[in-house]
């Protein structure tokens, strides 16, 4: 597992656990592996995935260093051309652990019940995949969670004013998700602020992910934003708040996932 878009950024074990929803925490950090597919190393991966990767993550969980992993599987943009085939999201209860060194990674490979040697996991991994990037990013607020089968649209925001930016977002963005989410258009979202790497020059600073659960949704949520903007704002001007909008942040790319796996610790 790589170790830790970024974010602002996963199949179940177990058949039982296919309805588990996941909350993002509403403070700590996560973090988040862009990760390259070899050519023609796609059903491996996905076996290595569902099997080896599942099984260390859970381990990680279940001794409380993780609080939520999730695996997710770029549907736009797809092909040679995309930065990323998966996100490797990994959320931390806290402040995020020291990377872990080759004894760390023995100890948690042993405790997930897998055979291989730490040398020969991370062999196994890079003649599978390419690290792209790897970014840390700061929990700021959500709504709802996630589970396994959901698309998440995430939105990478270049942004001058963070502070102003989110207060914005709370404002005016939080009350439009929670409705959507009451009324079953969405299950979640969430805002983040990209810390590592940071400045101004790099590509965006916040992210914020809108969950959907279903293909549809994706496109019936997107459709009904102005209904949604009404109910949660009866006294805002639509066309004006927007503008506002337009002037806290620019969005660089919108880019959609499958939540192919996540793991919880176990009860």
């Amino acid at each position: 597992m790589y170790l830790s878009r970024t974010l602002s950024l996963v199949a179940i074990a177990a058949a039982s656990c296919v309805s588990l929803v996941a909350q993002q925490p509403q403070s700590g950090f996560h973090t988040v592996a862009c990760i390259k597919v070899r050519p023609d190393k796609g059903a491996d991966f996905r076996k290595f995935a569902a099997e080896d990767l599942h099984k260390f993550a859970q381990a990680r969980a279940d001794s409380g260093a993780v609080s939520i992993w999730y695996l997710l599987h770029t549907v736009y943009p797809a092909g040679k051309s995309a930065e990323c085939d998966y996100l490797s999201v990994t959320m931390y209860p806290g402040t995020p652990p020291e990377p872990m060194d080759m004894d760390g990674l023995a100890a948690v490979l042993k405790k997930a019940g897998i055979a291989s040697s730490a040398q020969e996991f991370v062999d196994r991994r890079n003649s599978l995949t390419e690290l792209v990037s790897s970014n840390l990013f700061q929990n700021q607020f959500f709504v709802g969670g996630a589970k396994k089968g959901d698309y998440f649209m995430v939105n990478y925001m270049k942004v001058a004013n963070v502070p102003d930016w989110l207060a914005y977002e709370k404002k005016v963005w939080q009350p439009i998700a929670e409705s959507l989410v009451k009324d079953g258009l969405s299950s979640g979202w969430s805002v983040n602020v990209q810390l590592l790497p940071g400045g101004t020059d790099m590509k965006f600073q916040g992210v914020t992910v809108d969950v959907y659960p279903t293909w549809d949704s994706v496109f019936k949520g997107q459709s009904q934003i102005g209904e949604h903007f009404k109910k949660a704002h009866p006294d805002m001007e639509i066309g004006t708040t927007l503008e506002n909008f337009e002037k806290l942040r620019t969005i660089e790319s919108t880019d959609l996932y499958f939540l192919q796996d996540m793991v919880v610790p176990a009860k």
